[in-house]
């Protein structure tokens, strides 16, 4: 299983399995202050020892540059809680059209528009400086949900997204993840997460990640993480609402020389060299799926060895995303497409009974 949020899946399991066997909760304490203590003097991800440079000198100094602008220069800007009334936040949860879960374009010419998922009417248009196309989400639980899609599937979410790049890009320089506006609450002890870390970069050696950071991050290769690619000639596309199948010979190289599956083409992108060879061709149509398996998006619930963890008490007052963009450099580069997704956990009372009143079933 390989995903947008592959990687902190494996993370947050490893660590749910460590702190089972940790069980002293006084030792836990004491190591997570010492911990605190020595975050002041913490080197940022990408000089972290054994790591090879995840950017150039000028990635670096601009990720010291959006990392100073969470500050006032007080320091204040390290413990800022998002304020539930910012104008960033989607507004009151009975305002959305498929509560409990709301989609939102978050970058290019649609910028704010709500979306709904499922019916094939929901088809949406995305548009930005680097990419024109459209996106398409299926959410199980949900209303409408398209149960043939869904049957015989572990999967719980699908975002498809088809269409033209404006300029020709190098695939290697195209990234998706996610990136997070304020830090992460309730996180285990810093040495349990970069236990498990040190075993996720021998998996994904281009995973690019700050976890403890004020402004946490995740990114990996965009077509090292897309479930399943299709290119085509424009007029040849597959429709975005069927069944995808991987189809990359038109990726040239390898793949045009012999046939290679959504496995081999994952693994090809996993080489940030094999990356540089190969790049968008503006005269081509890409048709792109993600999916999920171990994520509920009707109660926003990361579900892992059959127990439940709602991720609002992780992530507080901040989406997820599905979202492509050229460059590396967190919370920088120019975007291809974003889509948030909010649940109205995130930003409001969930009913004690835990029923989704009206997007989902």
């Amino acid at each position: 299983m390989l995903i947008p949020v592959e990687h902190i899946l494996l993370v947050v399991q490893i660590v749910i399995g460590l702190r089972l066997i940790v069980s002293l909760k006084a030792w836990l304490r004491q190591l997570e202050q010492h911990e605190h203590d020595a975050r002041e003097t913490r080197q940022p991800a990408y000089e972290r020892p054994g790591r090879a440079p995840s950017a150039t000198a000028d990635a670096r100094a601009a990720v010291d540059k959006v990392s100073a602008q969470t500050s006032d220069g007080s320091g204040a800007g390290a413990e800022r809680l998002l304020d539930l009334h910012d104008l960033w936040l989607p507004g009151p949860p009975h305002e959305w059209r498929t509560r409990p879960v709301m989609l939102r374009i978050a970058s290019g010419v649609h910028e704010g528009q709500q979306v709904e998922f499922n019916l094939p009417s929901s088809v949406f248009p995305v548009e930005t400086e680097l990419f024109e196309g459209k996106m398409y989400f299926r959410l199980r639980g949900c209303a409408h949900e398209p149960k043939d899609y869904f049957f015989g599937k572990q999967r719980r979410l699908s975002a498809v997204v088809q269409g033209r790049f404006k300029e020709r890009l190098v695939m290697g320089e195209c990234y998706t993840g996610y990136e997070f506006r304020a830090p992460f609450k309730n996180v285990p002890a810093p040495f349990l997460i970069r236990t498990g870390l040190s075993f996720i970069r021998t998996l994904a050696p281009t995973l690019v990640e700050d976890i403890l950071g004020d402004r946490p991050y995740f990114l990996n290769p965009l077509c090292q993480t897309i479930q399943v690619m299709h290119v085509s000639e424009p007029g040849s596309e597959p429709s975005i609402t069927d069944a995808l199948h991987e189809s990359n010979a038109r990726l040239g190289g390898i793949f045009a020389e012999r046939r290679c599956d959504r496995i081999k083409r994952k693994n090809y992108f996993a080489s940030a060299a094999n990356g540089r060879q190969h790049a968008f061709e503006p005269s081509l149509v890409y048709t792109m799926e993600f999916y999920e398996d171990k994520f509920d998006p009707a109660y926003f619930d990361l579900m892992i060895i059959g127990l439940r963890f709602n991720l609002n008490r992780y992530l507080g007052a901040q989406p997820l995303q599905i979202m492509g963009k050229h460059g590396a450099v967190p919370h920088g580069g120019r975007s291809l497409f974003n889509v948030e997704m909010w649940h109205e956990s995130l930003v409001g009372p969930w009913e004690p009974e835990r029923s989704p009143p009206f997007g989902c079933l």
